[in-house]
């Protein structure tokens, strides 16, 4: 005897015996019994969720001589008593007065024009003739063209039943002229009924949990969970396991995701990206990876708000719907992706060092208005001496580079040094950086002068003691230096990082820097943070490395950039040879 799959063997074959579509049944079978059967159906909804099965009942139902028995019970009326040979030839699809036909192998104008021919011819045992197209969306626009007069007014005996994963496809002319029913995917809970039914028929054990993945990985496809059941029986001798259901689906073990997602959580990229690589090691399938890690990050959000645990814990529902998007994002692309498992890998690495979105989006925000403060004093106007106001640039200097305007050479040839002049000292006001005045800790009197050496020598010393108590001070105070501010009690530190400048700023931080400082020396000192220029030269004890004496009021506002590459022009004007040329020209060389 030849095997008839799990599919075939357990299909529906009466309206209750389908799952999940207790309304369009109910509809179906009220249609009949109140004999308000319309000519033309439209059976819309995801595969293998029971359009091609409940087609076949509504057509046993209307053609089995049984249904329209009056002596039957009421709840037995206009239903097909599945035994006699028009009922067992619909069921198995081979009955002459079931036209099956598939949309995808039959579209053209020419399909149509033979059933246009066959609807006259009355159906040879049953009451009805029907006309089931499968994937109708297939046919051409032709097709549905040569159809549209016979859909609207067909011969009494003949019933057309369309079924489509792709409703939109279908032209609205059709749509008008037939009654449509919407097919929902089937619940995970219905979904193990039915198959924990199925394994009981066959004798075979399987696990509540089991079944409960191969319904979530099946997405509500009725077959599709039969089918994988089908493979899983076949795959384990004895009783069904989690085990083997993830080596036939190339899905990651339970052991190995978690330790997977504790990676990510705890925030360590290093051992997120090793895991990962174990799992492909094994054989894991990138996009099924991509698709675990979804759907336990999903778990867990859709557990952590209804527990109503967002207030105590936003920060982290916060991320969790970074994440979600990111995985998203990605799924989207692996698709086109040559390189699959790398972009998985990049997209759990991404996870692995997203932060808080919130303390992101306020770090941002603050910088944001600082830049527009900055924005508003550049154009204020200058003091008097080159005074620096209060959180912005120079008064007077607003953007060199944007106010400068192009000056030619005059026409004479003993005019063209002025221009050049001129050029070079611009180029030297380009050099300055504009540094914001930032806001300070008013500092703390003491009565002998601050040691600046001891100072730097628990340099290291500070930052690792704070690093203990707060990990992001340390993370900011890594690139930064000591300077003396000028005011007796008081030293500066010198930040690059802007986000670290922005944030070192507030009083908390301030605080406890002090207070580690205490610790360490014994003294109360006050702390100002300064922004540093990008790339500085080191400055201790108030002089360069270069030997310069640094200025002390202007360079709380404004640090050059030393070190620079010579003007190009202005060693055109030093060799004796380039500049006779020019007064030969009367010309100027130009960069």
């Amino acid at each position: 005897m030849k095997y008839e799959v799990i599919a075939r063997r357990y299909r529906p074959r009466k309206f209750e015996e389908v799952v999940g579509q207790e309304s369009v049944a109910r509809t179906l079978r009220g249609g009949i019994l109140q004999d308000r059967m319309a000519h033309a159906y439209l059976f819309a909804g995801p595969r293998g969720v029971g359009k091609t099965s409940m087609a076949r009942i509504f057509s046993k139902a209307i053609n089995c001589p049984a249904a329209s028995d009056g002596d039957r019970p009421e709840e037995e009326r206009a239903s097909p008593c599945d035994k006699c040979g028009v009922c067992e030839a619909i069921h198995s699809g081979q009955d002459i007065d079931v036209i099956e036909l598939d949309g995808a192998s039959h579209r053209g104008i020419d399909d149509i024009r033979a059933i246009i021919e066959g609807v006259n011819r009355p159906a040879s045992r049953g009451d009805y003739k029907v006309y089931l197209i499968d994937e109708v969306h297939m046919l051409t626009r032709e097709a549905f063209n040569a159809l549209l007069k016979t859909l609207e007014e067909p011969p009494l005996h003949v019933k057309f039943i369309f079924a489509t994963t792709e409703p939109h496809k279908i032209p609205d002319t059709v749509l008008s002229r037939c009654q449509r029913f919407d097919f929902k995917p089937i619940t995970e809970e219905d979904t193990v009924k039915r198959l924990a039914q199925i394994c009981k028929a066959e004798k075979r054990k399987a696990g509540k949990e089991l079944l409960g993945k191969i319904a979530r990985y099946s997405r509500g496809g009725m077959r599709d969970s039969q089918t994988l059941l089908d493979q899983l029986m076949t795959y384990c001798e004895g009783e069904l396991t989690e085990d083997g259901l993830d080596k036939l689906t190339g899905r990651v073990s339970t052991s190995d995701l978690d330790e997977l997602l504790a990676a990510l959580i705890g925030r360590d990229a290093a051992s997120a990206l090793g895991s990962v690589q174990a799992c492909f090691q094994a054989g894991a399938d990138p996009a099924v990876l991509l698709e675990q890690v979804t759907e336990r990050l999903h778990e867990e959000l859709v557990s952590c708000l209804k527990g109503g645990e967002e207030d105590v814990a936003g920060g982290e529902v916060d991320r969790m719907i970074g994440c979600l998007q990111i995985l998203l994002g990605t799924a989207s692309q692996l698709r086109s992706s040559a390189y699959p498992g790398i972009a998985v890998e990049v997209a759990l690495v991404k996870l692995a060092r997203l932060e808080d979105p919130r303390a992101l989006d306020k770090a941002l925000g603050e910088l944001k208005q600082m830049e527009q403060r900055i924005g508003q004093v550049s154009g204020a106007g200058q003091t008097s001496g080159g005074e620096v106001a209060s959180g912005g640039l120079p008064q007077g200097q607003g953007s060199p580079r944007s106010e400068a305007a192009p000056r030619s050479a005059s026409p004479g040839g003993g005019g063209g040094g002025e221009p050049q002049a001129r050029q070079r000292e611009e180029r030297q006001e380009d050099t300055a950086v504009a540094v914001a005045e930032p806001p300070r800790a008013e500092p703390r009197q003491t009565s002998t002068e601050p040691d600046y050496k001891k100072l730097s020598d628990l340099w290291n010393e500070l930052v690792g003691t704070l690093g203990k108590r707060s990990g992001l001070v340390s993370a900011f105070l890594e690139d930064a230096r000591l300077e003396p501010s000028g005011q007796p009690g008081e030293f500066c530190i010198l930040v690059q990082n802007p986000l670290g400048f922005n944030q070192l700023q507030q009083p908390e931080y301030i605080k406890e820097i002090q207070q580690v400082v205490l610790e360490l020396t014994g003294a109360s000192w006050g702390v100002r943070i300064c922004r540093a220029e990008a790339g500085p030269s080191e400055v201790s004890g108030g002089e360069e490395k270069t030997g310069r004496k640094v200025s002390g009021d202007k360079e709380k506002a404004v640090r050059e950039v030393s070190d620079l590459p010579k003007n190009t022009e202005q060693d055109a004007e030093e060799d004796s040879e380039v500049s006779k040329t020019l007064e030969i020209f009367n010309g100027r060389k130009v960069n």
